[in-house]
């Protein structure tokens, strides 16, 4: 309906008057038409002035037009929800304040209580909206119905539809401008539960809009003193949200909330407990530096940092402030006690005069140089390092920021050990050496974490030891480091175990922990258990040297003195179980010690000596580090394998001769990576090794392992090509053979003495193969030789056996080839001839050569009737099928054929008829004739002619 022409308010008002009554009709179509018709009328199709419109609104439509918000229909609570938000603009804002608690009645209740009068999602979000345009218009107005906006909100942010949630929170943020911070404290407990539950929705937009909102309501001092703690857990969930946008959210809210409350007044307290915004500081601050240690650094992590720094700021001058106002008042009170006296004409007696130390400027710590540390910094501090006045605010916090850290780091689950690690690292690089006083526990729990099951734990917990050993002076680290190794202990105090700090059950599959504070034992920790200790080493390699690959141009100034310290406890470590990590720690202390290293080499030596000698440790890393010790030196590896050998080998073989060691002892291997690798310079120590190897290879109490490793070192030394060794070793072959080889060569029963008998017969027969036996030391021992041989050749189940007892015996009947007698040869030709009927044809062989020698061997006048059958054995394995077995046995009877010519003969004239090659035999009868012939012409000769 139009206006036209000039027309009076009342006149206006009879116009309407018709509509605004049916609103109130029973009829659901009257009241429709009705709200429809007035809409046209008043805002959309409406000429009249608005001060005419507003004269209807305040006088007769608004009772109607609110009551409509809870009418049956939607198209009425729609119009009159869209119409109130127009009218709220067209309204002066204080004749809208008289409508308030009337228009707050309605809409409030459309979403004030469960389940919702309002059923239609659209329009809860179409009043909601209303309420947020009412803050906008209305502002401090309304201030007065606080209790009732945040009662609503609280049942609104319950609303599924996430719209109506990002409505109320930022309805929230207005409130916390617009009312009064007492009453808002007051009121906000359920708004502040449901803000909290929407930190969990699924939609990140969701979260992130709940944050904010929160960060707003508890900027005011009397919300955030009333309701930071029930906030704080719930932020620690943030720290893991999934979307970046969310976490960097928290960062900024995290930084105007430290901000803030530092501009708070401090409270007056008498207790010796933080009070106010104090309670609050460090674990803002804590969550803060979870935000910097975030895996988006560039995000999230810098926004974070960004804030810490200005944060760290303005408690400089907020310290500063309060500083200059205790002097102000200090001054005062001395310009009052100066006034008394000067009135009384007499000096008050105070007592000791004392400084307040409120009075004095904060301090803040030295600059730090990053230079050498720069390539183990995270991210977050590659292009922006700790700034002094950062790393004094954190210093202030570390006592409870720290606890809290180092507790995460041992949790269970893998997230949480994760970021506790992250952060551990952020809060090393910005505490630096500020660090020292919690230096305990910050390697306890290294120790710890380096053996996590998850890489990234164990990896991290790494760089923050490398940090570490990087930030504090070589000398602190070294003595704490002693302590917990149980190096400086005083008297019979034991230490505190990982057990004892980390309890646990293990039942099956399952395991229980029992969840401790663990500070309180870091003090008294002692690595008593063999993985305790691997677990220390590991973690001292990095705090000698960062061994990544960035940082090789890093130094460690070590004295000699710390040099010294750190070789003691290399030396403690040595057993098998922790040489890897000990060779991780020995590497670090060569690339940190270098030039301080030298004067302690011998021990250094001896250290990666026990790993060389060992299969724990790569060989290959092992003699790296040898190369660098010498490399120090000016020598060569050889060298430093020849001076350890002449001037702690005495020491190494002290009471060896006489003593036996223990298998666990590592002298054993010790002596033997000493021996192979120090060359000719063993050559003069071969007669003390002598003793030493007879009575640790003892077959009456030496174990089987230590017996098959000295045997290994015989073997090595015997084939060595250096005439030195060669000559020393002859001189002391008597010694050897005596003393080490025969006693491991007799039969013992059992699987390992077989091959230890086999191993020494090799050795016998390496021996006499270089001739390294004289032939006088070969005849006194054949007599123990001969009964051994003969067993070894009797040995049915071992081939091996048989075959190196051959070797040997020819070897033996070669070298005693001029000094050997009848009697000693009886007893060596049944055994050969037994030998020729072995099952194996490369023992045969092997015989053929010993009966070879052996013919070289026999006297003159030997007995004919042996001859004759040992003559007559070789003929019938003349006919054995294997060609090279014929061979061998026709060379044989070739030497034979010099004993007698004449019984020769006729021994071959027999076999002639029975063999099944008789071309062979006949040959041999005709050698036989030939040299017998030449024999007789030789003696037919005149004397002179023969000589």
């Amino acid at each position: 309906m139009g206006v036209i022409g000039p027309i009076e308010p009342q006149e206006f008002l009879l116009t309407v008057k018709r509509d605004i009554n049916c609103l109130s009709d029973n009829d659901r179509a009257v009241r429709r038409g009705a709200v429809v018709k007035l809409e046209k009328t008043l805002l959309s199709g409406s000429k009249a002035p608005p001060d005419y419109v507003a004269k209807v609104v305040l006088e007769e439509l608004h009772k109607p037009l609110f009551r409509l918000f809870a009418d049956q229909g939607e198209k009425c609570r729609e119009v009159a929800l869209s119409m109130t938000m127009r009218f709220a603009d067209l309204l002066p804002v204080q004749d809208l304040e008289n409508l308030l608690p009337l228009l707050l009645a309605a809409l409030l209740g459309r979403f004030r209580s469960h389940p919702f009068p309002e059923q239609s999602e659209e329009l809860r979000l179409e009043a909601l909206r209303l309420l947020n345009h009412l803050f906008d218009v209305c502002k401090e107005r309304l201030n007065p119905f606080a209790s009732d906006v945040l009662d609503a909100l609280s049942k609104a942010l319950t609303d599924s539809c996430p719209d109506a949630k990002k409505e109320c929170c930022e309805i929230t943020k207005k409130v916390s401008q617009y009312f009064d911070a007492e009453r808002v404290s007051r009121a906000c407990g359920p708004l502040v539960g449901s803000l909290l539950a929407n930190l969990k929705h699924q939609q990140w937009k969701v979260r992130r809009a709940t944050l904010e909102s929160i960060g707003a309501l508890l900027l005011q001092e009397a919300p955030m003193m009333d309701h930071m703690e029930d906030v704080l857990p719930q932020l620690n969930l943030l720290l893991s949200d999934r979307t970046a946008g969310v976490r960097q959210s928290l960062a900024e809210n995290l930084e105007r909330w430290l901000l803030k409350g530092l501009s708070f007044r401090p409270p007056m307290s008498f207790d010796d407990g933080p009070e106010g915004f104090d309670k609050f500081e460090s674990r803002l601050v804590l969550l803060l530096l979870g935000v910097a240690a975030d895996e988006e650094a560039e995000q999230v992590g810098a926004v974070a940092l960004g804030g810490l720094e200005r944060v760290a700021a303005l408690k400089h001058e907020v310290l500063l402030k309060r500083a200059a106002k205790e002097r102000e008042r200090e001054e005062a009170k001395q310009k009052a006690k100066e006034a008394r006296e000067a009135k009384a004409g007499y000096k008050e007696e105070d007592g000791v005069e004392r400084t307040n130390p409120r009075c004095q400027d904060p301090e803040v710590v030295a600059a730090f140089d990053y230079t050498q540390v720069l390539p183990l910094l995270p991210q977050p501090f590659q292009g922006r390092l700790p700034a002094p006045l950062t790393t004094t605010y954190v210093k202030f916090h570390l006592g409870t920021i720290l606890p809290q850290v180092l507790t995460n780091i041992t949790q269970w689950t893998t997230d949480i050990r994760e970021a506790a690690a992250r952060l551990l690292q952020v809060v090393l690089v910005i505490a630096n050496k500020q660090i020292a006083p919690y230096l305990d526990a910050v390697l306890v729990h290294m120790y710890k974490a380096q053996a996590d099951d998850d890489s990234k734990v164990s990896q991290t917990s790494l760089l923050c030891a490398s940090m570490v050993g990087t930030f504090l002076g070589p000398e602190m680290v070294l003595e704490v480091v002693g302590k917990q190794l149980g190096l400086k202990h005083e008297g019979d105090r034991k230490g505190t175990s990982f057990d004892e700090l980390w309890p646990q059950d293990r039942q099956g599959r399952q395991t229980t922990r029992t969840v401790q504070d663990v500070l309180a034992g870091v003090k008294t920790f002692a690595a008593t258990t063999a993985e305790s200790r691997r677990q220390v080493f590991i973690v001292l390699a990095r705090l000698l040297h960062p061994s990544s690959g960035s940082s090789g141009q890093f130094r460690r100034p070590l004295s000699k003195q710390e040099v010294k310290l750190a070789i003691r406890f290399l030396e403690e470590g040595i057993r098998s179980e922790l040489l890897p990590a000990v060779l991780a720690a020995t590497e670090s202390l060569l690339k940190a010690g270098e030039d301080a290293c030298i004067d302690e080499w011998p021990r250094v030596f001896d250290v990666l000596l026990r790993m060389k000698s060992g299969e724990e440790c790569s060989a290959q890393t092992v003699d790296a580090n040898i190369d660098h010790l010498a490399q120090l030196l000016g020598r060569s590896r050889r060298q430093l394998y020849e001076e350890h050998l002449r001037t702690r080998l005495l020491d190494l073989l002290h009471g060896a001769d006489a003593v036996l060691w223990e298998d666990t002892s590592p002298n054993r291997h010790i002596l033997e990576t000493l021996l192979r690798n120090a060359g000719p310079a063993v050559a003069e120590h071969v007669g003390s090794l002598m003793p030493v190897l007879a009575r640790q290879a003892s077959p009456e109490d030496a174990s089987a392992a230590a017996r098959v490793d000295l045997l290994g070192l015989v073997h090595f030394l015997v084939n060595e090509e250096d005439e030195a060794l060669a000559s020393a070793i002859q001189a002391n072959s008597l010694a050897l053979l005596d003393g080490v080889l025969l006693p491991n060569c007799s039969w013992r029963p059992g699987q390992s003495n077989g091959k230890i008998r086999r191993g020494g017969m090799v050795c016998v027969h390496a021996l006499l193969r270089r001739h390294l036996v004289p032939s006088t030391v070969l005849n006194e021992v054949f007599v123990d030789l001969m009964p051994i041989l003969k067993s070894c050749l009797d040995d049915s189940w071992s081939p091996d056996n048989r075959m190196v007892a051959c070797l040997v015996l020819s070897c033996t009947l070669t070298d005693l080839q001029a000094e050997i007698n009848g009697e000693q040869l009886r007893e060596v030709y049944p055994e050969l001839l037994k030998r020729l009927d072995d099952s194996n044809d490369k023992i045969r062989v092997a015989v053929c050569e010993a009966l070879d020698v052996f013919f070289k061997c026999l006297p003159h006048n030997w007995s004919r009737t042996l001859y004759e059958y040992i003559l007559r054995n070789l003929f019938v394995h003349l006919d054995d099928p294997n060609p090279e077995i014929q061979q061998g046995i026709y060379a044989v009877l070739q030497s034979a054929v010099h004993q007698d010519y004449a019984t020769f003969q006729k021994e071959a004239q027999s076999a002639v008829v029975k063999s099944s090659h008789p071309r062979l035999c006949e040959e041999l009868v005709r050698l036989a004739d030939s040299l017998q012939k030449v024999k007789g012409k030789c003696f037919k000769l005149p004397a002179g002619i023969r000589s």
